[in-house]
């Protein structure tokens, strides 16, 4: 059998390894321990539902009808699929059809009422013309779709927070290792010793440390003897903007926050600083309606 590495995965696919392990909670992926290792492996066949599972995301296919999907043994629950994406679609269009009237009503009249100052956008209205009515059917792609995926994706209110700096406990052993996250391991790690994170209240984090592996942070006391099996360290704290996003979401948000910071004419990326993730949605709500919310973190920095 023919097995890659998550971290391979990972960087071919652009899908971060909290989502692998989302889809696999939801019964979409499958993977192996080849040899008892800790590290996930995908086989041919997984890879191939992957590539499937992408396309019908960036379709924007709700998860739940993904699922739908593959418990069908017919085609009827894509097809409804598709045609649910539709009438949301036709919604969306109606709206932004009616929106676009209205603002080439008021232009027409604001040009009526012969005010002169408004040649810039006069042009950029008839270039907007221009460039509609010369526009092209283009051949579906894998990178055409992922294109108009990314352009028609919103994303949700942006905040700007401080964190305070915070010491922390890890999930990194002080041996080197890094504790596995997987189930609910991630709220019960730290149970043993006092510490239990609550979603939402800036005590528990996780962080990016290479492809494939995320580290857990909890809050700990300053004067706190760390006895424990696993390291503490400083977590520096400063400005980060921040967005939340369900699970299904968690990597397009992330791109999106990404490219709203180095857009952004008061902001800029603080490279000296990690990307967070701060789970949000209550544990027991989670396990009852099993869909898992995040804050996500872009740490920035005031431009100069």
């Amino acid at each position: 059998m023919n097995l890659v590495r998550i971290n391979e995965v990972v960087t071919q696919f652009g899908v971060s390894s909290r989502t692998l392990r989302y889809y696999e909670e939801m019964g979409l992926l499958w993977s192996y321990h080849p040899d008892q290792k800790a590290q996930r492996h995908y086989d041919n066949a997984a890879l191939e539902r992957l590539k499937q599972i992408i396309v019908l995301r960036k379709l924007q296919i709700p998860i739940r009808d993904i699922v739908k999907i593959y418990e069908s043994e017919d085609t009827a629950a894509l097809i409804q699929a598709f045609v649910d994406k539709l009438a949301a679609l036709d919604t969306e269009i109606t709206a932004l059809s009616e929106l676009k009237t209205l603002v080439d009503d008021f232009l027409d009249k604001m040009l009526m009422s012969g005010i002169k100052k408004i040649s810039a956008i006069t042009l950029l209205y008839e270039e907007t013309e221009r460039r509609i009515a010369s526009q092209r059917v283009e051949p579906i792609t894998y990178e055409r779709l992922s294109t108009v995926s990314q352009a028609a994706l919103q994303i949700n209110d942006i905040r700007i927070i401080r964190l305070p700096s915070m010491r922390m406990l890890t999930s990194r052993l002080k041996t080197g290792e890094i504790a596995g996250l997987d189930g609910d391991k991630m709220q019960n790690l730290f149970g043993p010793y006092g510490f239990l994170p609550t979603p939402g209240m800036r005590d528990c984090f996780l962080q990016q440390e290479s492809e494939g592996v995320y580290i857990m942070y909890t809050k700990i006391p300053n004067d706190y003897l760390n006895e424990t099996i696993y390291t503490d360290e400083i977590l520096p704290g400063g400005l980060y903007a921040v967005t939340d996003t369900f699970f299904e979401g968690f990597d397009d948000t992330f791109s999106l926050l990404r490219r709203w910071v180095n857009d952004n004419e008061h902001f800029e990326p603080d490279h000296e600083r990690a990307e967070l993730i701060e789970e949000i949605l209550p544990w027991d709500i989670v396990s009852k309606i099993n869909r898992f919310q995040q804050d996500l973190l872009v740490p920035i920095k005031l431009k100069s």
